[in-house]
C-alpha cells in the first residue's frame, strides 16, 4: 500500500475558532465549523489529482462534530425546543461524509470512525482490491475555549485536518510513501501519535517511521531516499 499524497493541516486557536470556509476551493452552504475543517484539509490533500468514482472514504475523530452537537443538545435539555435542523443534520457523523463525496464527485464506500487506527485495516483491504481511499483523521476545538481546556486539560488548543491518499497505484503518480510490515498488534509500550506520522512526511528528515497504535503497527518507508 502507498501513499500518494498527505496534508496536515493544524490551527493553533488562541482568541476564537478560525473561518475556514473562505480557505475552501470549493464551498457549501449551510456548512460549520468540523465540515468545513474536514474539507480544508481533504482538499489540500487532492488538490489537483482526480480520484476514481468508486474511491472509499475514512474519516476518523475521537470527539467529532462538538461545537454543532452541544448547540443541539443544549437546544434539547436546555431550552427545551427542537435544534434547528441543520444544525440537527449536521450533527450526525454521516453529513460529513456525504460533503466529501459531493466535493470529489465520488460513489465508493464512506466510513466514519473514532480513531485512525480503527480506519486503516479496512482502507487495507480496499487498497488489497484494488481501490483507492481517502483517509482522514479530524479534530476540531470547543468555541468556548476555556471549556476546552479544563474538558481535555490542555493549555495550547489545536485543531486539525490530516489526509492521506492510499493506493497501490495511481495512474501518472509516483508514491511519496509505502507502507508495510502491517501487523494487527504491537509489542511497543509507546503509542504513536497521528501528528508524528503526518510531521514523518511533511519533515523527510529520515527514511522509515515506525508507527505503534494500540491494536496495530506499520512501518513507512520514504520514496526515493
Amino acid at each position: 500500500m502507498y501513499i500518494y499524497a498527505f496534508s496536515n493541516y493544524r490551527d493553533i486557536v488562541t482568541e476564537k475558532l478560525s473561518d475556514k470556509k473562505p480557505l475552501l476551493a470549493q464551498k457549501f452552504n449551510r456548512t460549520d465549523n468540523f465540515i468545513n475543517l474536514t474539507l480544508l484539509g481533504a482538499q489540500r490533500c487532492v488538490h489537483n489529482i482526480s480520484l476514481d468514482r468508486d474511491t472509499s472514504i475514512y474519516l476518523a475523530s475521537r470527539n467529532g462534530n462538538m461545537n454543532t452537537t452541544i448547540k443541539v443538545l443544549d437546544a434539547i435539555f436546555i431550552k427545551d425546543r427542537l435544534p434547528m435542523p441543520f444544525n440537527f443534520l449536521n450533527s450526525v457523523n454521516a453529513s460529513k461524509l456525504f460533503f466529501l463525496a459531493r466535493n470529489f464527485g465520488i460513489e465508493g464506500k464512506t466510513l466514519f470512525v473514532d480513531r485512525f487506527e480503527s480506519a486503516l485495516p479496512q482502507a487495507f483491504v480496499d487498497v488489497k482490491q484494488g481501490k483507492t481511499v481517502l483517509l482522514g483523521v479530524v479534530e476540531e476545538a470547543i468555541e468556548d475555549l476555556e471549556l476546552h481546556r479544563e474538558r481535555f486539560g490542555v493549555d495550547e488548543i489545536e485543531e486539525s485536518s490530516r489526509w492521506l491518499i492510499l493506493s497501490s497505484k495511481l495512474n501518472g503518480l509516483e508514491p511519496i510513501a509505502k507502507i508495510d510490515n502491517f501487523r494487527f498488534a504491537t509489542t511497543s509500550k509507546r503509542y504513536s501519535a497521528i501528528a508524528e506520522l503526518f510531521l514523518f512526511l511533511e519533515s523527510r528528515s529520515d527514511e522509515v517511521f515506525e508507527f505503534y497504535g494500540e491494536n496495530l503497527s506499520f512501518r513507512v518507508r520514504l520514496s526515493n531516499c
